[in-house]
């Protein structure tokens, strides 16, 4: 499964068959913060994990950037509740 990435577009998403199948969008919140405002994944994939890996790449991307991520949509907030080990990047 490849995570891609449109910085300009400030989402995260998966494909499947040219099909976009999970998303999760962020917006900037200021300097150095993001804040992850909308996850969703299709009806057919949920409970695969794919809203985890993308939150997880989103950790990714604020750790090489400095940058400090507010969790907004409710799957962002249970996410960094439930994996305390992504709790470095949270503001």
């Amino acid at each position: 499964m490849e995570i891609l990435h449109n910085e300009s577009e400030k989402i995260f998403y998966i494909e499947q068959k040219g099909l976009r199948i999970a998303e999760l969008t962020y917006v900037y919140g200021g300097e150095g913060k993001i804040a992850i405002n909308h996850t969703y994944v299709e009806p057919d994939h949920r409970g695969e994990g794919l809203a985890k890996e993308l939150a997880i790449e989103c950790v990714k991307y604020a750790r090489e950037n400095s940058y400090k991520i507010i969790p907004v949509c409710s799957f962002a907030v249970t996410f960094f509740r439930r994996y305390e080990e992504y709790a470095d990047v949270l503001l």
